[in-house]
């Protein structure tokens, strides 16, 4: 499967939302653009670029459009308003270059960037909002308020005001414009995250009640909402799209019993959109396909949870630790293939279903034979998965013989490749690391995954140990792989899920450094600590959660990397 490749603008906090939102689409490279090469974003996209300083649009747009080619960029999208406001003066030029900028059209921005013509427009619309003021002195202010920024945005700059005489002792900046309303003392915020399409599609909407938030960033919130709170957002949504509304986009509504009153219409993807991912909803899947936009049906029934299902989400701050490791001089990465970048759990129950279907004549129900399997599978006797199948089973022994015999021949259709690989190795290449590939097992069936995977092009070399009459951590296939690929084992890396083959046997053989992945639900779930612990100090070993993580530590090889940096 070709990989699609998606920019983000915007390199800071905001932009992880995004990259959350695009991880869990199939089959996409992330690339973040920004104009401070320390950004956090940058660390769990697939590649980085600087985005040169200037106040001068022309100069962003002759930098932008280039790598838009150069990467073969599908679609850009916006961290904040700020990049929304470069990119969209640009839309009809990115088009032009077959690339789609998420962002919406200005009759739409300037009511999203202007709250006093957004509440005007709301009114106008007959869409509920509250009364808004110019000054505090108007004669129909209804006291308390509160005062906001014309053009402000995530909860900044508020003031309220008990009194007019509140208002004269308040020391406002004369060159910031407010608008002010009636201050609600009890009332609950909902947050909507939509997203609309290029056509005007709208896609199914996640709302959140908030509990807890902080200078407009929520932190603790209940999913769902009452109908009337819906039914607003659905009919203001339905009026932003003859005025261009596109993207990814939210919507936050204020409401007291009944009654519920429009507060704001942000151009971007909210902050807080990953707590709609936590409850399966994905504004960013609908716009690119290949992930699920909505929950199943039983999770949520019209936008509220359904009984039991969700009562909170929530989101914290994880801390990481990057440790240089001064590899400058490695020019290529070694990866295991079961559990390092295909799932092999997944592939033995693809063809287990195979072989199920081949043979059901002697075989029990579909769902008895696939869950007694996987039992067996998920307990770790893998290696008789057939005698124990037929033990537990009741099947004889030809039977066993029989469907050993299918098994080895059948061919999934398609592999179960962790969905970061692609992206990585397509990366890896780009930065111009050789890739090797040394994988244990019996050799046909690695040849097997590795025809129907489709990784062999982006591959350089690669060693199957049974071949050589042996298996890892003997250092001659490390070396032999370092030889096919035409470099010293001190300028490799190993990359895999074994501590004892992989890691350990790498280190042993020159490597320079073995990188320890652990992959959720794999086969064996080993414990760098726990090896360490026992006396086997592994100094060249670190422990990674995702592919993308080695761009932490590889930045490429020096020509190839100073090119991608112009």
């Amino acid at each position: 499967m070709r990989c699609r490749n998606v920019l983000v603008f915007g390199g800071g906090f905001q932009g992880l939302g995004l990259i959350k939102a695009l991880r869990k689409v199939a089959g996409i490279r992330i690339l973040v653009a920004d104009p401070n090469e320390e950004n956090v974003a940058r660390y769990f996209a697939d590649a980085f670029f600087p985005v040169p300083f200037s106040k001068e649009k022309q100069v962003f747009l002759d930098f932008i459009l280039p790598l838009c080619t150069r990467e073969s960029v599908e679609a850009i999208f916006a961290s904040t308003e700020h990049e929304v406001e470069l990119l969209a003066p640009h839309y009809d030029a990115f088009a032009a270059s077959g690339v789609v900028a998420y962002v919406s059209g200005f009759s739409l921005l300037k009511l999203a960037w202007d709250k006093l013509l957004f509440y005007r427009w709301l009114i106008e619309e007959g869409l509920p909002s509250l009364p808004c003021y110019i000054s505090p002195l108007d004669d129909d202010a209804i006291f308390p308020l509160i005062g906001k920024p014309r053009r402000g945005w995530g909860a900044r700059g508020l003031h309220v005001l008990a009194d007019r005489e509140a208002f004269l002792k308040l020391t406002i900046d004369q060159n910031q414009e407010f608008i002010w309303q009636p201050c609600l003392h009890e009332f609950d915020e909902y947050s909507v995250d939509f997203s609309i399409s290029v056509d005007g599609n709208i896609s199914p909407l996640a709302f959140r009640r908030r509990i807890r938030s902080k200078n407009g960033f929520a932190i603790l919130c209940e999913p769902g909402a009452p109908a009337h709170v819906r039914e607003t957002a659905q009919h203001v949504l339905e009026r932003t799209v003859p005025l261009g509304a596109c993207g990814p986009m939210n919507l936050q509504i204020l409401r007291t019993g009944d009654r519920c009153w429009v507060s704001d219409l942000n151009s971007r993807a909210g902050t807080s959109m990953p707590l709609s991912l936590a409850i399966g909803f994905n504004p960013i899947a609908f716009l690119l396909g290949g992930g699920a936009a909505a929950p199943a049906e039983a999770d949520v029934i019209n936008g509220v949870p359904a009984p039991g299902s969700h009562a909170r989400t929530l989101r914290y701050l994880e801390e990481r630790n990057i440790l240089d490791l001064k590899l400058d001089e490695v020019r290529g990465v070694v990866f295991e293939l079961d559990d390092t970048l295909l799932d092999q759990k997944a592939w033995m129950i693809r063809k287990l279903e195979l072989t199920w279907h081949e043979e059901k004549i002697v075989l029990p129900a579909r769902t008895t034979f696939l869950s007694t399997a996987l039992q067996i599978i998920e307990e770790g006797n893998h290696a008789c998965l057939f005698d124990t199948l037929c033990l537990q089973l009741g099947l004889g022994d030809a039977i066993r013989v029989r469907m050993i015999e299918t098994y080895n021949q059948t061919q999934p259709k398609d592999c179960p490749l962790y969905g970061d690989v692609q992206a990585t190795l397509g990366q890896l290449r780009r930065l111009g690391y050789r890739i090797g590939i040394l994988a244990d097992n019996p050799p046909a069936s690695q040849r097997q995954k590795l025809d129907v995977c489709g990784l062999l092009p982006l591959t350089d070399a690669g060693v199957l140990t049974a071949e050589r009459g042996t298996k890892k951590p003997d250092p001659k296939v490390f070396e032999e792989c370092a030889r096919l690929l035409n470099l010293a084992p001190k300028q490799l890396v190993m990359v895999g899920n074994n501590v004892f083959r992989d890691v350990q046997g790498s280190c042993n053989a020159g490597f320079r450094h073995a990188f320890h992945i652990q992959r959720a639900g794999a086969l064996f779930n080993f414990s760098p600590d726990l090896m360490r612990s026992v006396g086997n100090a592994m100094p060249g070993c670190t422990s990674i959660s995702s592919l993308n993580e080695l761009f932490w530590y590889l930045k490429g090889c020096e020509n190839v990397a100073s090119q991608q940096k112009r």
